[in-house]
């Protein structure tokens, strides 16, 4: 990942108006779980070329993961609208509802388009997505397997019922499916990281060591997950190694941990 991204920087400093590199940026970006820095990217591409229909997709996501309702319903809206398998699809009268908040007008405009195609993937990864934020699990879990049905080997679909299904107090069922993503893409971070959090919510506190270290091998610039690191750290008592986690010495924790970098 951080060659990918490296890669893609490089593209960006010589050509600094390519939308398919700032697109590919803030996917790896998103991959590191580093959503703020994704969206920035996202945003370039889609100032480039605002019909680009993945870039729309990705930061629509990206917005609806970090809270930003407003954009959210902007991105997703240009995606439909954009997109030629929903056409004839009314937005403004999908999204319509003086009782219903921000997040609601999101799942009524994703309900509608997934009428066209009620197997559509990536409409029923969105809405998935946005029952998560909305704590509706069952329907969240509903939506992303019948997603998977479609595309069993997507890792980022599989990561996404795997914290569904941590979120909703699922641990041990989302283990599973991060380690079927993990085996499909070994270095996905992403996935790392929320399988340590699924170990912490199972007590697990030594295993969710090993993955935040996995996590921060992968991509070393994911700095916050220090922060999660001691907080396993003090749970599984290693008061010893808090110093190390304090300096951010990684390669110290090889000494204690079995990670690698890949």
């Amino acid at each position: 990942l951080p060659a990918a991204v490296a890669c893609f920087e490089e593209v960006i400093h010589r050509s600094p108006d390519e939308a398919d590199a700032w697109r590919m940026l803030g996917k790896c970006h998103c991959e590191g779980d580093e959503d703020d820095k994704a969206i920035i990217c996202l945003e370039h591409s889609v100032e480039r070329d605002p019909y680009c229909l993945d870039a729309l997709l990705t930061l629509g996501v990206s917005y609806v993961n970090e809270m930003d309702l407003d954009r959210a319903l902007k991105n997703l809206k240009a995606w439909v609208i954009n997109n030629p398998k929903f056409c004839g699809l009314d937005v403004e009268s999908a999204a319509m509802d003086p009782t219903a908040n921000k997040l609601q007008e999101v799942e009524n405009i994703l309900k509608e388009a997934l009428k066209f195609d009620p197997n559509d993937p990536d409409v029923l990864e969105c809405l998935g997505v946005c029952y998560n934020v909305g704590r509706n699990y069952n329907d969240a879990v509903e939506c992303l397997s019948k997603a998977l049905a479609v595309r069993p080997d997507d890792y980022t679909l599989l990561n996404k019922l795997g914290a569904t299904l941590a979120n909703s107090n699922r641990s041990e069922e989302a283990l599973p499916h991060y380690i079927k993503a993990l085996k499909i893409k070994s270095k996905f971070s992403r996935g790392w990281l929320n399988m340590a959090i699924a170990h912490s919510n199972l007590r697990h506190f030594e295993e969710a060591c090993r993955c935040y270290l996995q996590t921060l091998a992968l991509n070393p610039k994911a700095t916050h997950i220090w922060s999660y690191l001691r907080i396993a750290l003090t749970l599984a008592e290693r008061w010893d190694l808090l110093p190390l986690a304090g300096e951010q010495n990684l390669d110290a924790f090889k000494a204690h941990f079995s990670f690698v970098y890949m």
